[in-house]
């Protein structure tokens, strides 16, 4: 009699129920997460007509994010990390409902979207790293990969593909009523966090102060070759083109090639279906025994398809930069957050997810402004074209640096070829 064949690893992640709860309750937000990615900007730039606010809103959202992102993963290794996703979802339902109403009311005004922006910043700083630390309290360590790579499935092919799509369509109609439709997802999602069964908080010194245990996640963090190396060469990457780039994409599209706001829609939608596709593909392979040189060549590659814009004269040649950047850096992502998560002690997660996102986007903020300047002067093209080159001499420093890739020695000598 023969054994039922196993099941695939992405099946096995929703047959535990937390799990499945916070993907779909996630999957749900990430469609509303798509709409707005197209209607925040075309309503930016409807209304000012001008780059560098649309990169101003991009940096007043991420500048908070970033400052308070090392408090964020003290908070996250407090409390219960479901709660805390619960208390964020919940919030930012609030601030999305309300410049809803303000637009469908004609009251909206642009310092109103800077406000906005910088509460949901402050709130990303606690989602972010919660939701890497909660993955391990609720799936088994060898479903790490799938669980993330269903996460990024679903927030691709919902979040990157539907949601943009949809988003264009329903900006032309009334972008106060697509946001409205956003912050219904959040409490969709706040719903689905709600369901799951309560989860403790990590354990932690009662007499340890928030400095203190700063401190100890940035000591950790500089004693690890593997986690600065990397996140010094995502950082600058993150600053100087990743982050630009999906704000300088609809820009290009709208006013240097005249596409119209279901194109802009579209040109997300199908970076979210190749992104989809890398997710479903990497959910189904076996994590590579060189980790960081499989991530650090993805993310390079990725990288490189930002220089597509740089002879783009059509909406579809733009298309083509998400539909190669995406899969790759789905990858890349996936496996870094797995390493993270299999690597890192689980009482100081949290505080070393908050360190990596601290300084992969710490720059960000700046990123975003100097690309908006410097392309209202040298043009998108030539930005772009000057930021791939500075970053990549540190992303093939990444690839072959010998203290990061000792993290996977044991890995490559206990599986030869």
């Amino acid at each position: 009699m023969t054994s039922a064949p196993a099941a695939p690893p992405m099946i096995r992640v929703l047959r535990h129920r937390e799990s499945a709860l916070l993907i779909v309750g996630q999957t749900v937000s990430s469609f509303g997460d798509g709409i707005a990615n197209v209607a925040l900007p075309l309503m930016i730039i409807s209304t000012t007509h001008s780059a560098a606010k649309l990169g101003l809103f991009a940096a007043a959202r991420t500048l908070p994010m970033v400052l308070l992102m090392l408090f964020g993963g003290v908070i996250v290794d407090r409390f219960s990390r479901r709660q805390l996703l619960l208390i964020s979802d919940s919030c930012r339902a609030i601030f999305v409902g309300a410049i809803a109403t303000l637009d469908i009311a004609h009251h909206l005004h642009f310092w109103h979207l800077l406000v906005f922006a910088v509460l949901f910043g402050a709130f990303d700083a606690v989602f972010m790293p919660a939701i890497t630390a909660l993955t391990p309290e609720i799936v088994p360590d060898e479903l790490f990969g799938s669980m993330n790579a269903l996460r990024g499935l679903s927030s691709g092919v919902v979040g990157g593909m539907l949601g943009p799509a949809i988003g264009g369509v329903l900006t032309t109609w009334n972008s106060g009523g697509a946001l409205a439709i956003d912050a219904v997802t959040f409490i969709v999602s706040a719903l689905a966090l709600t369901l799951m069964r309560p989860t403790a908080g990590p354990e932690s010194s009662a007499t340890s102060t928030i400095l203190n245990e700063i401190r100890e996640g940035l000591h950790y963090t500089i004693q690890t070759p593997w986690i600065w190396v990397i996140l010094l060469s995502a950082g600058l990457s993150n600053a100087l083109v990743f982050s630009p780039m999906s704000v300088l994409t609809p820009y290009f599209l709208k006013h240097d090639l005249g596409a119209s706001a279901r194109i802009v829609g579209l040109s997300f939608a199908c970076a979210g279906a190749a992104g989809a596709i890398g997710s479903l593909v990497v959910g189904s392979m076996p994590s590579p025994r060189r980790r960081i040189r499989a991530m650090s060549l993805a993310w390079l590659i990725s990288m490189l398809a930002a220089l597509i814009i740089c002879v783009a004269h059509a909406p579809w040649e733009v298309f083509l930069i998400g539909m190669i950047s995406a899969p790759f850096l789905v990858y890349g992502n996936v496996i870094w957050e797995s390493l993270l998560q299999a690597e890192v002690p689980r009482e100081l997660l949290g505080r070393i997810s908050s360190v990596d996102w601290f300084v992969s986007l710490g720059l960000t903020p700046l990123g975003i402004m100097l690309a908006s300047e410097l392309t209202a002067t040298i043009g998108i093209r030539r930005y772009m074209f000057g930021a791939v080159l500075v970053c990549i001499i540190p992303s093939l420093m990444a690839l072959r640096s010998r203290p990061a890739n000792a993290i996977d020695a044991g890995r490559v000598r206990s599986h030869p070829r």
